[in-house]
């Protein structure tokens, strides 16, 4: 497959919060689209932000209690320099999610590989952690 080939993929994501405080999870890609239209669901936050999103735009990010479980199924076509992202914050208003930058220990990007993802969410050295579903105990 030559570079920049785009590719239909399915993304099945289940994150189970395993903080004492809420989360938010939101899928969105590592890069922009090149036309600036989003697909539907991979909007990232700071896109929606500066007033991009119309009324028939569906958002990426859900708010997560601590020992709720939050799943979605999405489709989106992936170019062949791009990977999707699931990010995770530590926060549940917008405001402060756009505050939390790559690299915050707030802040978690973890790439996604096509099919099925069952993730856990915990706090390791201070950081964000991700670790496979039930591997962080109940």
């Amino acid at each position: 497959m030559a570079t920049g080939c785009a590719t239909r993929s399915t993304y099945d994501v289940t994150v189970t919060n395993r903080l004492s405080g809420p989360i938010t999870v939101w899928m969105t890609k590592a890069k922009p689209p090149g036309n600036g239209q989003y697909e539907r669901g991979w909007m990232p936050p700071e896109a929606a932000a500066v007033g991009t999103v119309g009324p028939a735009t569906e958002l990426g990010g859900v708010a997560v209690e601590p020992g709720e479980t939050a799943h979605a199924n999405v489709t989106g076509t992936i170019a062949g320099d791009d990977v999707a992202v699931l990010r995770v914050y530590r926060a549940v208003d917008l405001n402060a999610i756009l505050a939390l930058s790559h690299g915050s220990p707030d802040r978690l990007d973890i790439p996604l590989d096509p099919g099925n993802t069952d993730i856990d969410i915990t706090k390791q050295n201070g950081q964000l952690a991700d670790v496979p579903h039930g591997a962080a105990g109940p």
